[in-house]
Order: C-alpha cells, then structure tokens, then sequence
C-alpha cells in the first residue's frame, strides 16, 4: 500500500528533520505518489504514499487531528468503511465526502482509544502519537497483511513498515539476533515479535503497541472467538454465506483507481479470485473490465508445470487480457546474487527470480495493485479434515467413504485410516491432556532422539540459544477444543505463513505495487473457524465449500478441473543442475559455519544426496538463502 517510519523523542530534544528524510529514504520505492513529513518538537512521522483507494489520492498524511493533540500515519486499506462511517458519525454530521481510511482510523482512536483495531476491517499498521497523553500507539492487523516494526531505546522510539528504516537511524547498530537465526534454520519458525536484528521488535499480528516515557506495553486486541460457531441445516446455506464473505472480500479489494493484476494459475486459490473479480465486474463499478489483468506462468520446457490449460478457461470467459511470463528460465538462484535476500530478513521464496519476473512485467504495464490467492490452502485446503464431526452427525456412509479415501491417498490400512484420523481426534477432543501423554509418548520419545532442526545446525549453538524451546514455543496455540478446527487455526496462524505475507508484501513493494490476497480476510478466517470443519472439505474433495461457491462463476469445466500444480521440476533442475555451481559455492566458505551456526561439511552431504537424486525434499533451502544474506548485507558483529 505504503509505508511509514517516524521517530520520537521521549526525553523531549528536538528531531533532527535530516535522519528522518534518511528513514523514510531507505524505503523510498514505497511513496511512488510521494513523502510527505511532520515534524514538531521531539516527534517525527512520514509517510510514503501509493495511492490506492479513491479515498486514498484524497489523503494528506501525516494526518493531524483537529485540535492537533494527534498525529497519524497509515498503510492502511480500510474494508468495512459504511459501518464505520454509521458508527462513528451516526449521531452527528456526517463528512461531506467520504472519510480516508486515515481519518476513519484517527476518529476510531478518538473514539474507542486502545479499543480502535478490534473494530478495524481490513489491512493496515498505523502509529499514532498522542501529545495529550504523551505517548505512541500502534496497531497492526490480525492477519499479518502489513508489517511494522520498532526499537525502544531509554530516550527515544523508531518506528517503520521496515526494518531498513529503523537501521537507517543514527546510532542503530546492525547486531545479528541469534535466536531468530536460529529459528530460521530450523524452519523457518521463531516468535512473531522477532526480527533478525537485536533491539528491532516486529509488532506482532493482530497486537498493538504504546511507548512512553514509563515504557512500553503490548497486547493482543483480537484472536478467534473459540466458542463462536455458525450452524445450518444444509450445505447450501454454508455455501451462501462462503459466497458472501469471499465476495465481499475481492471487492474490497477491487476498489483501485489504477489497474489491478492477479497472479493466476490453475489452482482454485487464484481462480476463485479471478472468477470473482470477472463476475464483480460484470455487475459493479469498481475497476474497469481493460484494467484487470491476469499473469500466468508459461512453461516451454517442462510443460508438467505448466496451468495455462485450465486458467485460459477463466480468462477466455472473462475476456481479460493476460500476461504468459516465461517461466522456465526464472529458476530459483538464477542471475545470483540478484533476487537474493533482502536486507530486513534472510527469507525469500524458492520462485523468488519468477515472482520478481512477473512483478516486474506488471509494473511495467502500468499495474498498481496485483491479486495472488496465496492463503487459499490455510483457509480452506490442505489436509484438515474432520472425521469426528461426521461420525457425531451421524453421516456413516459419508464417514466409511472418508476412511477408504485415506487408505487410497496414504497407503494406510483401514484399521490404520481409522486410528489416526478418527480414534486418536476422538481422544484429543474428549480427554486432552491424558489422550496427549498416551498417543504422544512415542512421538515425544522420536523427538528427544531427532531434535527439531535440521542435522547440520551445530549442537552448541542450538543449546546455547535454546532452539528446541524456542520451535516448540512458536508454535500456535489455539484454544478450542475441537481437533479440526484446531489444526485449521494452526494453519492459518503459524509462523511461517505469516511471515510469508511480510515477504510477499514487501516484494510487491520492491516494484512500485500494492499486495492483496482477498483469502487473508478476517472475516473469511472467522468464518472458516466458526463452521463444521467437514463442510470446509473432505478426502477427496479438496476444498469442496469453495468449489461449490465458484458455480456460476466459474466455468464449469474449469471448477471441475482446477487443482494446484507445483513447479517443483524447476526447482529440482535448478538445484541439481543449472545452479549446482551456486550451490557449491554457497556450501564453501560459509559464513553461516564460520559464526558457528552450521556444519558446513554435514550441509553439503546432504545436497550431495540430494543431487544425486536420493532425497526429494531440499530442506537446506534456508540454510542457503541465510548464507546470501550474511554475504550480501553488512551486520555490526561482522
């Protein structure tokens, strides 16, 4: 969308107008419409904007209050405006034009204070100093969508949508965090307040933030209400109400003055998208019809990989114009060192040099926002499935049917298929703690022999930074009691897909482009959570409630075909040939080994056997993309 930084002063000296420039400086490419500054005193704010909304090129931010005791600054979309707008201004005069989101979140704070994000839609992370109570507060959304990060020092607070902006400061050290090291290694995992700098915070999603001179706090506003649920009688009535939340979310997120793209394969994360949008289009004014594009990747030389087939149905439906990016010659460490990592985190994608190829072509054309479907799975795929439900409801054909999928898609036997995904859900759900220790044992027993790292991360570095602790208390923790439920909540919530929408934001950024993803919606997240985790989808039946809101919509041959095809030959090829060389390069003279983090000899055997075609799986991917980073960004404890 944008970016923000700022900086204050808590023991009152005067901001320095140039180390603020040199923040927002580091960040420049996010404020293609501009960077506006306010300064007063001993606090500083900026904001970098990319003019979005129709409400967004009327924004003046930093936004002052009117009694000027509140100064904002936003990267903030704002979904649900008009109930906002009845709420906050029902009693009174209404705005003669429709409020920014900006001045919807500064009213929202004069209003309810601390309670403000709670009763926010949409994706945004926002500061806001209070001169009468002489603090800041900051807010980030609950799913992750915008980043925001900050350093407390005794006489000042930094603040920025990136870590450079804060490391642009005066007097801000570049220390590597070893444990976020660490966890990245193993994972990659971590605490989602961790950045990879010591002293540098990630505010957490869904978590807000105040700073003042007594120190700092921070909360969590919101979570999953584990004891709400939506109940129907049929199907249908569960696919309606899927229909209006998803619908309601891609228009929210079609509400662009530029041209908008969308990131389309066969699967139907994007395609639910994109048939939304097509339909949305046909029926509404939001963005015209010629300013929505598809990208599709084009594969020549391995045409296994390639899902033109199925989503030329959509487009060919829809009429959009569309993109085909070459693919197979965007392989993963192609071009090194470009596409490497940033210098805010070691993390980047495997299809880093493709999705930067395609971004690329649509800044290029002109795109000002660009769609991807990439939380579709958390939301309502994978492999969460809800047998206990179907067993409780009396559906047994149903539940016999499920059970013999299982055998089908693991190679288990039906006496196997029924313990695991049946017996032990049962036991989980009626006798948590005494089913934990009685089906657990044997796998916290596997665990005390493999620790939950990769082999080749040194022992005493492990030990001396509490790794095993550090994965183990990373992960999510869901408080309600139903299995399914649970491990869709761990889906959606872990660290790792969170952190994947900071990388996915930020590279968008990098190319002058705002990033949506109408699956990471609040509201489709409370509502996923809220229903029978079998009417979500079951064995066989990937993602069944989506596929059954796509008719009409979609085009029916492409509802019955669309499926996720994974470019996994292009990373093979890549990393066992193309660039072996990279590889091997990156494997000698690791710095990573030199600091004491990994076996560098443990590290290239097992690429070795991964070359040699004797492991499919290429865990060592963050080891080599931690080795880019410490080669090509500077740290103080270098």
């Amino acid at each position: 969308m944008s970016g923000i930084c700022g900086m204050i002063n808590l023991d009152g000296a005067p901001i320095e107008p140039g180390v603020l420039k040199e923040m927002a400086q580091a960040a420049v490419h996010r404020g293609p419409d501009g960077i506006r500054y306010h300064t007063e005193g001993s606090i500083g704010l900026a904001h970098l904007a990319l003019n979005i909304t129709p409400e967004a090129a009327r924004e003046r931010q930093p936004l002052t209050s009117e009694r000027g005791d509140l100064v904002l600054v936003a990267d903030a979309r704002i979904d649900n405006r008009e109930e906002l707008v009845r709420t906050l201004w029902g009693g009174g005069h209404l705005p003669h034009e429709p409020p920014t989101d900006a001045e919807l979140i500064l009213e929202a704070y004069r209003r309810w204070g601390e309670g403000c994000p709670a009763r926010l839609i949409g994706d945004f992370a926002f500061a806001i100093w209070d001169a009468r109570r002489g603090r800041l507060f900051a807010a980030r959304d609950a799913m992750a969508m915008r980043a925001l990060y900050y350093r407390v020092e005794p006489r000042r607070v930094l603040f920025g949508t990136e870590v450079k902006q804060i490391l642009a400061a005066d007097r801000v050290p570049a220390r590597l965090f070893e444990p976020a090291v660490g966890a990245y290694l193993a994972g990659p995992s971590g605490h989602l307040e961790w950045s990879f700098y010591e002293g540098i915070s990630q505010l957490a999603p869904g978590h807000a933030l105040v700073v003042d001179r007594s120190g700092q706090r921070t909360w969590r506003y919101w979570d999953i209400d584990p004891d709400f649920r939506i109940e129907y009688s049929t199907e249908e009535e569960y696919v309606e109400h899927f229909l209006e939340v998803f619908l309601e979310a891609v228009r929210c997120r079609l509400r662009s003055t530029k041209p908008v793209g969308i990131f389309l394969s066969g699967g139907m994360d994007s395609g639910s998208i994109a048939s939304a949008a097509g339909w949305l289009l046909r029926r509404e004014e939001l963005v015209e019809d010629r300013a929505f594009r598809a990208y599709c990747w084009a594969f020549e030389e391995l045409p296994q990989s390639d899902e033109r087939h199925i989503s030329s149905g959509i487009v060919s439906h829809y009429g959009f114009p569309v993109r085909d990016v070459l693919a197979d010659e965007a392989w993963p460490l192609k071009d090194y060192p470009a596409h490497g990592p940033d210098q805010d985190e070691p993390w980047i994608w495997p299809y880093q040099a493709l999705h930067e190829r395609t971004l690329a072509a649509a800044s290029s054309e002109g795109m000002g926002l660009v769609l991807s479907g990439s939380r579709g799975d958390e939301m309502v795929g994978d492999w969460v499935f809800d047998l206990p439900g179907l067993l409780r409801t009396g559906q047994l054909s149903t539940l016999w049917s499920e059970l013999r999928a299982y055998q089908h898609y693991d190679g288990e036997s039906l006496g196997q298929a029924t313990t695991r995904r049946l017996l032990k859900p049962l036991m989980l759900e009626t006798w948590p703690w005494g089913a934990e220790r009685a089906l657990g044992l044997r796998r916290r027993l596997r665990r005390s022999e493999q620790p939950p790292y990769p082999p080749w991360v040194r022992p005493e570095f492990a030990e001396r930074i509490g790794l095993a602790e550090i994965v183990k208390e990373a992960e999510p923790q869901p408080t309600m009691k139903n299995h399914a439920r649970r491990m869709r909540y761990e889906l959606i919530f872990t660290p790792m897909h969170l952190r994947g929408m900071v990388w996915s934001e930020r590279s968008w950024a990098r190319y002058g482009l705002s990033f949506a993803d109408p699956w990471s919606d609040r509201r489709l997240a409370e509502f996923v959570l809220a229903v029978p985790q079998w009417r979500i989808q079951r064995v066989g039946e990937s993602k069944r409630i989506a596929r059954l809101a796509m008719r009409g919509l979609m085009p029916e041959q492409v509802r019955q075909r669309a499926a996720k095809i994974v470019p996994t030959p292009l990373y093979h090829r890549a990393l066992r040939e193309q660039a072996r060389g990279t590889v091997l390069d990156l494997l000698t003279g690791s710095r990573a080994a030199a600091s004491g983090y990994l076996d560098e000899g443990a590290l290239r055997d097992y690429y070795e056997r991964y070359a040699r075609g004797e492991l499919d799986r290429p865990e060592f991917w963050w080891s080599l993309t931690l080795e880019m980073w410490l080669r090509q960004h500077r740290f103080t404890n270098d």
